[in-house]
């Protein structure tokens, strides 16, 4: 079985789990808008496989790794051109960007 994450389509700190079709994958996203800026946070968490939907509030996202043969950087320069600003999120759903 892949690993799965919960999520709500927006947590009451405003973070979302999206997913975004990049090339033949769909990258799961864990995505925020920052106050102030025009972009929205980003932080990759792995290709989707599938949602699951719960009874609950709660939903869920089967997801894997990126491939080895998918370049990070690439990516990461993909999703800047679709107006995100990539780097990681703590537990505390605070955003740290990646160093270009």
């Amino acid at each position: 079985m892949a690993p799965r994450i919960a999520f709500r389509k927006v947590t009451p700190d405003g973070l979302s789990v999206d997913v975004e079709q990049y090339e033949n994958l769909r990258l799961l996203l864990l995505t925020k808008e920052l106050p102030g800026k025009r972009t929205q946070a980003v932080q990759v968490i792995g290709v989707a496989v599938q949602e699951l939907n719960s009874p609950t509030i709660t939903w869920y996202y089967e997801y894997e790794p990126l491939p080895q043969d998918i370049p990070l950087a690439k990516v990461n320069r993909w999703l800047q051109t679709q107006g995100y600003l990539v780097g990681v999120f703590d537990q505390f759903g605070n955003f740290q960007e990646k160093a270009a």
